[in-house]
């Protein structure tokens, strides 16, 4: 409705300029830039320009500008961008410093207490609601009534003028009021009013701690424009003022339709003040109080011993540009083809599956430890081709099969992984066309290979006939490269179709450690056991450590 529009934010204006090439991104003037696209409108805001009048000269628009520029790659679906949050900068010397008659900050709990704090609170709340009922009056009358789709914003900064108290009886003189901060405003105080008034700004850092004479804490951005409006715009330069520095949990949606708080309100219904659920949380109580020595008028003019010189891009300038990931000036980057790829998409929906497993069943599950398991199933037939698909389910990634069969005519129906196209001239090989399969179901991430090897078998000779030492050769690399696979795996599943071919794997397990899941079909039977690896479990109940293997 209407009446329940977002304004539970603070809204930065600015533009996004898009570059046609990263050559010429890295060849742009980055401070040229910066001050010809926000100098024009914060010195129109700060009067030292001719405005229009319009909401350039609005100190709740004009001191949050940001700006950004970009390089997007449509070929790769790559983008290359850095973000600047300009703000006028005094000449080196003349930097914004704290003053030195007092602390330069106070954590506002220590030094108004809890009442006071919520008395903040329900000021700036009530102030919200008072901004929020006049602009949309302001825009029923600009648009007819037809409000319902507009979108309203938090002042970032306003006026506040703190509760004043008679120091012997303890009555109150003034309430606490908040008001929008502009030049007429300010004008209008009083002389002991602008002695008084405080300059407050909703900080967009939220680093919380306990400053001290020594140590402080940063502050937002906004800060810097604030001050150079009080500089250049209210001729406050050159003398000590005070800064609020508002650092709320979060901003509450207010309604038009709601009435202001009572001065009786003081109960913890603003949970803004504090959480109740944290007690180092103080809430608004983390907001900081700040003595700063304004810099004068003169500060900002980069050029101040020519006076002849009226161009404001060499007279001013802007700062503001983000660091990078590693805290140096610089753009950063974002790879937006998993957004386009479909392999991604569908592995985005798979984890998606397992984390609501996680969270609905299985809590002690580590997703990320099963993307990155290594796996190695011995048989590709039917147990293998069921296996490997329900591992993709779970998750894993690094699939590896090892048969020396070929798919034949019958095989289609009873394994999922081949297809007629399989069958053909004589068949491909079970392992290479399986391995195949699981990259095409589940996209280039899968690190699926199939290994073409007969594993050797108790009981069948090898080596007797005219080629028998080619014979026995291959005999040994076939056993030689089994072994590399079970070692270099983190489980093994043992899935062949005969009892012999069972045999060496589950020695071999044995001897390199590795947890070996056995898996066997009968006509009228099955059986699933798990050894090879040590047991952690029975070691810790001082049983033996090893586990029957199949054979036992």
């Amino acid at each position: 409705s209407g009446d329940a529009r977002r304004n539970e934010w603070i809204r930065a204006h600015g533009t996004i300029h898009s570059l046609n090439t990263i050559e010429n991104l890295k060849r742009c003037d980055k401070n040229k830039f910066l001050n010809e696209a926000c100098l024009p409108s914060l010195l129109a805001c700060c009067g030292v320009i001719d405005g229009d009048g319009g909401s350039i000269d609005d100190p709740n628009v004009a001191l949050v500008p940001i700006t950004c520029i970009t390089y997007c790659d449509l070929k790769t679906n790559m983008t290359v961008y850095w973000f600047a949050f300009p703000a006028l900068s005094p000449r080196k010397g003349c930097a914004i410093a704290y003053s030195t008659n007092t602390t330069p900050q106070t954590r506002l709990i220590d030094a108004w207490g809890t009442n006071e704090c919520r008395t903040l609170s329900k000021c700036f709340h009530n102030f919200r609601v008072m901004q929020e009922q006049q602009q949309q009056q302001q825009q029923c009358i600009e648009e007819e009534g037809d409000i319902g789709n507009n979108d309203v914003w938090c002042p970032p900064f306003f006026l506040l003028l703190p509760t004043l108290k008679d120091e012997s009886t303890g009555v109150v003189i003034r309430k606490m009021k908040c008001f929008a901060l502009n030049k007429e405003t300010y004008n209008s105080l009083s002389d002991e009013e602008k002695q008084s008034v405080i300059f407050g700004f909703v900080d967009p850092n939220t680093t919380t701690g306990t400053p001290s004479s020594t140590t402080t804490l940063a502050v937002g951005w906004t800060l810097r424009n604030l001050v150079a409006y009080l500089s250049l715009s209210l001729g406050l330069g050159g003398s000590d003022a005070k800064f609020l520095s508002l650092r709320l949990p979060f901003l509450r949606r207010v309604d038009s339709s709601e009435s202001c708080s009572s001065d009786d309100d003081m109960n913890n219904s603003y949970m803004d003040v504090a959480d109740e659920f944290d007690k180092n949380d103080e809430g608004v109580g983390n907001s900081l109080l700040l003595d700063i020595a304004i810099p004068l008028v003169s500060d900002y003019k980069w050029n101040n011993d020519d006076e002849t010189n009226d161009d404001i891009f060499t007279s001013y300038r802007c700062v503001g540009w983000e660091l990078n990931k590693k805290n140096k000036a610089g753009p950063r980057s974002i790879d937006l083809r998993p957004l386009v790829s479909p392999s991604h998409l569908a592995r985005q929906a798979n984890d998606l599956n397992l984390r609501l497993m996680k969270w609905r069943a299985l809590p002690n599950l580590d997703v990320q430890r099963l993307s990155q398991l290594k796996v190695v199933l011995l048989g590709a037939g039917t147990l293998g081709c069921s296996v490997a698909r329900t591992l993709l389910g779970w998750g894993v990634r690094k699939i590896t099969f090892v048969d020396s069969g070929r798919v034949s005519y019958s095989n289609p129906v009873r394994q999922s992984l081949f297809g007629i196209d399989d069958c053909k001239e004589g068949g491909k090989y079970k392992a290479v066309a399986a391995a195949e399969s699981l990259v095409a179901i589940a996209g280039p991430d899968v690190q699926s290979e199939g290994v073409v090897l007969t594993i050797p078998m108790p009981g069948h000779s090898f080596g007797g006939g005219k080629d028998g030492e080619a014979e026995t050769a291959a005999v040994k690399k076939d056993v030689e490269t089994l072994h590399k696979l079970i070692d270099e795996s983190d489980v093994a599943f043992l899935l062949t179709d005969t009892r012999e071919s069972r045999w060496l794997p589950t020695v071999m397990a044995l001897a390199t450690d590795t947890p070996l899941i056995n898996a066997a079909l009968g006509l009228d039977s099955w059986l699933v056991i798990r050894h090879g690896a040590s047991s952690s479990a029975l070691a810790s109940c001082g049983q033996s450590q090893r586990l029957g293997c199949y054979f036992c």
